[in-house]
């Protein structure tokens, strides 16, 4: 049975009690409820259906909503067409700052910039430890340079300059006193504050060789009573000097600027002299040939005994060399 079919019949019921609560007859009881009637009165009945029918109409509103409930629901419609953009809002408020954000990769190396200005000096740090020893340099030039005489020539050699030439002068071979050293002379004397004539004074004679014994040896030239020139050099490279005796080389490292022979005083005369190294391929003074005496220049010879034969030979002249570095 459906939901209308009950509601008619309950409908026919509510009419059929109503009739009977209102109508005469039915205020007659039946032969069968003599019982009832003694019971219940009119108005009792009455309020019975006025609450039966607030029940019904109850009754009713609850089908009609199960009624909403119950029926099925179709398809949803499709999507409407977009409306037209709606003024804009006002400015929502400022929100709180976000975290900061974690650290990304290393960018690509930019450009060089332009170089900054240069900082104050900074103070003095503390004296570090000494370093270890460098290596040893180049020998350098000597800035001082160093002069010598070249005895027997006018001329100087290789990279030396004449600083002056002129003729070798010395003491009297015959003189017990005065000097003992030869000089080289310069052709242009200057003298200052003077008294003409012998005075009490030492003296200073040319000199001359005294070679002719050997007819023309070591030197190979015909020398004997002529007078000896003489040229002093300057090395502005070298700063040391050094004559080699008994050598005519100059030892490793050193420059030979001449070489010659040892020459001083007879050993027989009264003055004594140094030993000097005359070039061996010497010079004379023009026109000097005359035999005037002064100092002389004689040959050195080695003898044995206290020097030592070999390596040395008796009576053999000495070479010398004077060199440079």
């Amino acid at each position: 049975m459906t939901i209308d079919e009950q509601l008619d019949n309950l409908e026919r019921i509510v009419e059929w009690l109503f009739e009977r609560g209102t109508s005469k007859e039915s205020l007659k009881p039946p032969a069968n409820q003599n019982k009832l009637r003694e019971r219940r009165s009119t108005p009792q009945m009455l309020s019975a259906l006025k609450s039966l029918a607030t029940r019904v109409s109850v009754l009713e509103n609850r089908i009609l909503e199960c009624n909403r409930t119950l029926m099925l629901r179709g398809r949803d419609g499709r999507d409407g067409r977009p409306g037209p953009p709606g003024p804009a809002g006002k400015p929502g408020l400022s929100g709180r700052d976000g975290r900061d954000g974690r650290e990304g990769p290393a960018g690509p190396r930019g450009l060089m910039g332009p170089r900054g200005e240069v900082g104050k000096t900074g103070n003095v740090g503390p004296q570090g430890p000494p370093g270890s020893p460098g290596e040893k340099g180049p020998e350098g030039q000597g800035l001082s340079g160093v002069n010598y005489v070249r005895w027997g020539r006018t001329n100087c050699s290789g990279d030396a300059t004449v600083v002056y030439s002129g003729v070798m002068g010395g003491e009297h071979y015959s003189h017990t006193g005065g000097g003992v050293n030869y000089h080289c002379l310069p052709y242009n004397p200057k003298y200052e504050r003077y008294n003409d004539g012998a005075q009490y004074a030492g003296y200073m004679y040319g000199s001359e060789y005294e070679v002719g014994q050997y007819n023309e040896d070591p030197f190979m030239k015909r020398l004997k009573d002529h007078d000896a020139p003489c040229v002093v050099c300057y090395v502005k490279s070298r700063g040391s000097m050094l004559m080699m005796p008994a050598r005519n080389d100059c030892p490793s490292g050193w420059t030979k600027e001449y070489h010659g022979y040892l020459m001083t005083e007879h050993y027989a005369h009264k003055k004594a002299r140094d030993f000097i190294c005359v070039d061996g391929h010497p010079e004379y003074v023009p026109g000097s040939h005359a035999n005037q005496d002064g100092a002389f220049l004689y040959p050195v010879e080695g003898r044995c005994g206290s020097l030592p034969c070999l390596p040395y030979v008796e009576h053999r002249e000495l070479t010398c060399a004077v060199c440079t570095k």
